[in-house]
């Protein structure tokens, strides 16, 4: 005779829903990482006890946030990307939904951002993604269009937590690329040879304070923030937790302090791409460049460092304040750029928060796709600025 679960009563099975609401909460407050049994338990005001009933550990209270309250969400999301670069709807919603200040959707883009390294979320996580993406069944336009517009949609939203208030700039930008992904690109003759970007060290003259950048964006990127540690750090660099405090006040301190030096670094490495003289065909070749250069194996640990500080800075706002600083710098160096192909500066503004975004989105695909380096996004990348071109009057 089969055995049959116990029928739940109608007060357990609201319990069960009030423990996910409760437990959604404190991720958009904090985060998935700091997620644990007795602040939901807490925030919901029952015991431990009553969280443990029903999910034995952390990860799988994390698990059932995704399951039960944001993967739905995000992978339709997903699925809309994709089926917007194959040309299949008018993805004309994608603003809209991408910068509606969605906590339920920025919790589960944490989700797919984190999911590398947290096995549990990986089991459930990883499967539903790649079913979406199906990359392998992709032909080089497909998998440049849907990179790019997955990339441009993930990024905005990271990109918008940060730097809010710029929904008229993102529906521009997203007329462009969509009119971009449904047309087809002249491509120069000649193999696509990117050029490929090379793992981002610090470089301020200062040999500890190198060392200590370095290790903390390594550790960060492999565990998070939350679980990083100043004696994890110093371990790592060589030296021990007392000589981190030397240069450091605390751990957020040496946080604060790679973003700024690494962000800077990440810059001048592209400067012998974005330096160049360019006019409508060479942008879009640079574009293509510089979207390959930002991915891949050599710049993994960096990718996922930076990626994990726009995470934390969902959560803070010290750290949200400074990538916002970081980002109104970078505009500039846009406006620097574009100038000498006489780009307006409201068209270049455009190009910079674009620019700055779709690296961020294209990081968290990096965590499912090995050969995001090898996408030709010139299929994109040509036709969209010469749209720009035509927009601004550049020759």
């Amino acid at each position: 005779m089969p055995i049959r679960s116990r029928a739940r009563s109608a007060q357990s099975l609201r319990r069960d829903e009030q423990i996910l609401d409760a437990a959604l909460a404190e991720v958009v407050a904090v985060g998935f990482d700091p997620l644990g049994m007795h602040p939901v338990a807490r925030r919901l005001g029952v015991t431990a006890g009553t969280i443990y009933s029903r999910h034995e550990t952390p990860d799988e209270l994390a698990v059932a946030v995704w399951s039960e309250r944001c993967g739905r969400e995000t992978l339709q999301l997903l699925d809309d990307c994709v089926e917007t670069a194959l040309g299949r709807r008018a993805g004309d919603d994608l603003v809209e939904r991408g910068v509606s200040g969605s906590d339920v959707l920025m919790a589960g883009l944490e989700v797919l951002a984190i999911a590398r390294r947290r096995p549990e979320l990986a089991e459930v996580v990883v499967p539903e993604v790649m079913e979406r993406i199906r990359w392998s069944d992709r032909d080089p336009q497909q998998r440049s269009r849907i990179a790019f517009l997955i990339g441009i949609v993930w990024g905005m939203i990271l990109h918008d937590n940060v730097s809010k208030g710029q929904p008229d700039v993102w529906r521009v930008a997203m007329a462009l690329i969509l009119r971009a992904i449904r047309t087809e690109a002249t491509l120069p003759e000649g193999e696509w040879q990117p050029e490929l970007g090379e793992h981002i060290n610090a470089r301020t003259e200062d040999a500890l304070r190198d060392a200590l950048i370095d290790s903390a964006s390594a550790v960060i990127g492999q565990v998070g923030l939350h679980s990083t540690t100043v004696s994890r750090v110093g371990r790592r660099a060589g030296l021990t937790a007392g000589a981190v405090y030397t240069q450091y006040a605390s751990k957020d301190d040496l946080l604060i302090d790679a973003v700024r030096v690494l962000l800077d670094e990440a810059v001048s490495d592209n400067r012998p791409l974005t330096d160049r003289t360019v006019n409508r065909i060479e942008m879009g070749n640079v574009a293509a460049h510089l979207l390959t250069r930002g991915g891949g194996q050599r710049r993994r640990p960096w990718l996922r460092f930076r990626l994990e500080a726009y995470i934390a800075a969902s959560h803070r706002r010290d750290l949200a304040a400074v990538l916002d600083e970081l980002h109104t710098t970078g505009r500039s160096r846009y406006h620097d750029m574009l100038a000498p192909a006489g780009v307006k500066p409201a068209v270049a503004d455009l190009v910079a928060i674009v620019g700055q975004a779709i690296p961020l989105g294209l990081a968290v695909l990096d965590a499912y796709i090995d050969d995001l380096d090898t996408v030709d996004f010139r299929h994109v990348t040509m036709p969209l600025l010469g749209f720009v071109a035509d927009v601004s009057g550049a020759p």
